[in-house]
C-alpha cells in the first residue's frame, strides 16, 4: 500500500518500528524525495494511518498504479514469466 507521508524525514525506521508495534512482520520502502511509503503489512489502510498518527507522522493513501499486461508490449510488469 503506497502512502503520502507529510514531512517524511529520513527516519523510516521510526515508522517501520511504529507499524511494527502491530504487525511484527511489516515492511516499509520509502522515497524520501516524494515524501512516499510503500507499506507491506498484514494492516488495513485505516490501521497504518492510525499508527503512523499515533507516532506522528500524518499519511493518507495513495492510490496504487495499475500494472496493465499487454502480450508483447511495453506495459508488462515481467512478474508473469
Amino acid at each position: 500500500m503506497l502512502f503520502q507521508v507529510k514531512d517524511l524525514a529520513g527516519d523510516t525506521g521510526a515508522i517501520a518500528a511504529a507499524l511494527r508495534a502491530h504487525d511484527a512482520n511489516a515492511k516499509v520502502t520509502s522515497d524520501l524525495l516524494a515524501g512516499r511509503i510503500d507499506v507491506s503489512a498484514q494492516l488495513t489502510a485505516n490501521q497504518v494511518i492510525a499508527a503512523l498518527l499515533a507516532a506522528g507522522y500524518e499519511a493518507s493513501r495513495m492510490s496504487e498504479p495499475r500494472q496493465i499486461h499487454v502480450s508483447g508490449g511495453s506495459d508488462c510488469c515481467g512478474s508473469c514469466s
